[in-house]
C-alpha cells in the first residue's frame, strides 16, 4: 500500500502574501492564465507592484515566472495560497451563521481579518459550524491539507434553451450584484432553467424554484455569466442539435 508523500511545513508568510498567493491561484482557476496586469486589477495595486512582488516570491520558491509577463504558483506556493483560501472561505460562512451577515457584507470582511486570524482557532471555528464544504457563495472549501475539489459546472449564459440544473456558485464579490441575486433567488442550491435568450447576444428568460413556486425573470447575459450551474441536463433535442453543431465545427476547422 503507497503512502501519501510527506509535505514540508508550510512557511509562516504575511498577509500581503497570501492575498497575493490566493489571488494568483483564483485568477489561474477562472482565466487558466496569470498576467501581471490582471493580478493588479485583483489586488488593487500597479502591475510594477505585483512585478516587484512576484521577483521576491519567485526567490522563495513559491511562484515561478511564465514568459514575459505570466505567472504561476509553485506546488509550496499553491499550499499556501490554498490555506489562506480555506481561512477566508471558514470565515465567511462563520460571519453569516453565526453573526448574521448577509452574503453581500462578507467578502470585503473576511479578506481584510482572515488572513490574521489563528489558525486553530479557524478549525474550531470549521468544527463549530459543522465542518462545511462551501462557502456562501458556493466556492468549495479546501480541505485542511491543501486539496480542492471543484464540481463541474456551466456558466448559465453558455447553457443552451431549455437546459436545466442547479446554482452551484457565484462568481462576483460585487455586493449590489450579489443582493439582486438573492432578490432572484439565483443562489447556491435553487434550481435553475435556462427558458430561451433573445438573439444577437440579447437577455435570458430563467426559471428559478422559489419555495414550492417556479418565478420567471430576464437578465442580462453579464448577470448570467457569474452564475454557475451544475447537474446540468439538457433536453435531447437540444443536445442532438448541439452536437451536431460541434461536429460541423470540426468539419471545418480539418478541412483548414
Amino acid at each position: 500500500m503507497s503512502q501519501r508523500p510527506v509535505l514540508r511545513p508550510l512557511p509562516r508568510v504575511s498577509a500581503a502574501v497570501q492575498d497575493f498567493l490566493s489571488e494568483t491561484y483564483l485568477e489561474s482557476v477562472e482565466s487558466g492564465r496569470v498576467s501581471l496586469r490582471a493580478l493588479a486589477a485583483r489586488l488593487n495595486v500597479s502591475p510594477p507592484a505585483v512585478s516587484r512582488m512576484a521577483q521576491r516570491l519567485v526567490r522563495q520558491g513559491l511562484l515561478r515566472r511564465e514568459g514575459a509577463c505570466g505567472l504561476v504558483l509553485s506546488e509550496l506556493g499553491e499550499r499556501v495560497a490554498l490555506r489562506a483560501i480555506r481561512k477566508r472561505r471558514i470565515f465567511e460562512v462563520f460571519l453569516v451563521e453565526k453573526l448574521g451577515y448577509t452574503w453581500d457584507e462578507v467578502y470585503p470582511v473576511a479578506a481584510a481579518c482572515s488572513n490574521y486570524l489563528d489558525d486553530e482557532l479557524v478549525e474550531r471555528m470549521y468544527a463549530q459550524l459543522g465542518r462545511p464544504t462551501r462557502c456562501p457563495h458556493g466556492d468549495p472549501i479546501p480541505t485542511a491539507d491543501g486539496r480542492i475539489e471543484i464540481p463541474a459546472a456551466v456558466r448559465l449564459d453558455l447553457l443552451p434553451e431549455g437546459a436545466r440544473g442547479v446554482v452551484g456558485r457565484i462568481a462576483t464579490q460585487d455586493a449590489e450584484m450579489l443582493r439582486y441575486l438573492a432578490s432572484l433567488h439565483l443562489t447556491p442550491g435553487n434550481a435553475v432553467q435556462l427558458v430561451s435568450r433573445a438573439p444577437f447576444s440579447g437577455p435570458l428568460r430563467v426559471r428559478v424554484a422559489n419555495g414550492a413556486f417556479q418565478d420567471e425573470h430576464v437578465i442580462g447575459n453579464a448577470l448570467a455569466a457569474t452564475i454557475w450551474v451544475e447537474g446540468v441536463a439538457v433536453p435531447e433535442d437540444k443536445a442532438a442539435h448541439a452536437q451536431a453543431r460541434n461536429g460541423k465545427a470540426e468539419d471545418c476547422h480539418s478541412t483548414r
